[in-house]
């Protein structure tokens, strides 16, 4: 099972790719397999957070987890590379309601003054996934074959489940309004993202970076990013209240990091993979330097 702080299933899975292109092809198109995740993880995250508000929070948990393992399970079971793809926008889904719910239990469970005592366990269970992901999803690969890079998650994911259901008890909500979906908002932030991730996919690939699909799709993000930030300024109930933006910079400043992060650890892999024809075991260890100092920080 991933983090709740990072992309679920992306680590284990960067390794697994070029194995994944040789059994089932369409070489052209691997990228979506780590970008519709993603992209799904990103559009879907603010969307669980606000069913945590409408519903109990421990059901919205444990359906996302639910969500995640059948398509993990789809994900191994895929005949084709566009149903691979199609699966692990499920995932992605999925992986949306494990980031916001898990951060969103600690908020209620939790007073302000003992949350970061409990963050630093978060952390180290993160940074354990980074360092670990990229090792057992080479050795799983090596051995037992790609599928199996997806079907670990489901005996991990089942005894989460089990530990949750059993062990999580979270306080009843006080007495509330009726809480108003942000549908306009959840429109617009998806449609951004996706023609973002678009456009970065099939720049240099597709089309030329300058080419006319391009270039529409750039300006299209920007618009439908313009139009979101206009619109969560006037929505009652905001998806994504701007105040979390604009309330302390090193809010915006992490995601600088992160990023760069995430580009690394993607981009070092295939490179091995793709260019140096490292196996996939042996890409695992190859970020196993970085993944240590990733660790340390």
């Amino acid at each position: 099972m991933p983090s709740p702080a990072s992309p679920a299933g992306t680590a284990e899975v960067g390794t697994a790719m070029p194995t994944v292109v040789g059994d089932l092809g369409g070489l052209d198109h691997m990228a979506w397999v780590v970008t519709g995740h993603t992209l799904a993880t990103a559009c879907s995250t603010p969307v669980w957070g606000k069913l945590g508000d409408l519903f109990p929070r421990k059901t919205v948990f444990l359906t996302s987890i639910g969500l995640f393992l059948a398509a993990s399970v789809l994900c191994g079971a895929a005949p084709s590379m566009n149903w691979l793809i199609a699966f692990r926008v499920l995932q992605g889904l999925g992986a949306g309601g494990l980031a916001a719910g898990a951060f969103a239990l600690i908020g209620v469970l939790l007073p302000p003054r003992e949350r970061g005592r409990y963050q630093g366990p978060v952390a180290a269970v993160m940074a354990v996934g980074q360092l670990g992901g990229p090792l057992v999803g080479g050795f799983v690969t090596a051995h037992l074959g790609w599928r199996w890079a997806f079907y670990v998650n489901v005996p991990v994911g089942l005894v989460c489940v089990a530990w949750c259901w059993v062990t999580l008890r979270v306080p009843a909500p006080g007495p509330r309004g009726r809480a108003v979906v942000d549908w306009r908002g959840i429109a617009l932030l998806t449609g951004a993202v996706s023609a973002f991730a678009m456009a970065a996919t099939w720049a240099g690939s597709v089309y030329a970076w300058g080419a006319w699909q391009i270039v529409s799709l750039a300006v299209l993000a920007l618009a439908l990013l313009a139009a979101f930030v206009a619109s969560e300024r006037r929505a009652p109930e905001p998806l994504m209240p701007l105040r979390i933006h604009q309330g302390h910079r090193n809010f915006p400043l992490a995601a600088v990091p992160l990023t760069v992060s995430g580009v690394s650890l993607f981009g070092a892999t295939l490179y091995q993979q793709v260019v140096q024809s490292a196996s996939a075991a042996d890409s695992g260890l190859l970020l196993l330097p970085m993944m240590i100092a990733t660790l340390v920080t």
